[in-house]
């Protein structure tokens, strides 16, 4: 039988920097997509961008990042910092949710610092009113962290224990070389999980945090499923 799906929309390749720790703890359990709204193409400077060698060598990181955690990539084409919620992205979105019927979509919360991720959110959200005012099919949604200092005014409702795949998450961060000049990003990473680990009660090594839509937990769902989850108050 068929394994329930799960897909976490990002706006770049190394967005999953965000979730990853919380990805393999559900890869067991479900079918897992990583949908990028562009390939990165900003992320080594302007010609990088010209010539498209820097979409190309960050596509391949992220392939390379979906092999570790099991998940297949998908990329909508829209192109680092300079990216929409088009109707383009929109409908492609449309056209994976369909196909794959997802239990649970994770993405960017809106409020952001980084224009792609709020662009990212919108794409998200969009095409779940779409399929929502179409056919009436709705699905569990959650938003992710990246950093502290993007990801604004963030209303956390879940922390997750990732302490025993915090190894797994800077192996996938890894895949994103170029992103991680002196091991900084995965140094960045293990520092906030830290944060975030701290401040749950007991505390724990390392957590990741999430949010909700109307900041209600969700009864049931996959985040409530698992036991490293506390919902916080």
């Amino acid at each position: 039988m068929a394994r329930e799906r799960i897909l976490f929309f990002g706006a770049h390749p190394d967005d999953s920097e965000g979730f990853a720790g919380t990805a393999f703890l559900l890869r067991d359990s479900y079918e897992l997509h990583v949908v990028d709204l562009t390939r990165g193409e900003r992320g080594l400077g302007p010609h990088g961008l010209a010539d498209g060698s820097t979409g190309r060598i960050r596509e391949q990181e992220e392939r390379a990042a979906c092999a570790v955690l099991h998940a297949k990539p998908h990329f909508l084409g829209e192109v680092n910092g300079d990216c929409h919620a088009s109707a383009a992205a929109a409908r492609m979105s449309v056209d994976l949710l369909r196909e794959l019927r997802p239990r649970a979509v994770f993405t960017h919360w809106p409020v952001d610092t980084h224009a792609d991720h709020v662009q990212c959110a919108a794409v998200t959200l969009s095409a779940l009113d779409i399929l929502r005012r179409a056919e009436g099919w709705t699905t569990e949604l959650y938003f992710y962290e990246v950093l502290q200092s993007q990801t604004m005014q963030f209303q956390v409702r879940y922390s997750v224990d990732i302490s025993r795949t915090l190894e797994s998450k800077s192996r996938l961060l890894r895949c994103h070389a170029s992103q991680n000049p002196g091991d900084a990003l995965v140094r960045m990473k293990m520092d906030q999980a830290a944060v975030r680990g701290a401040e749950r009660c007991p505390a724990v090594a390392a957590a990741e945090v999430f949010a909700t839509m109307d900041g209600r937990a969700i009864d049931g769902g996959v985040l409530a499923h698992l036991p490293e989850t506390a919902v916080c108050i």
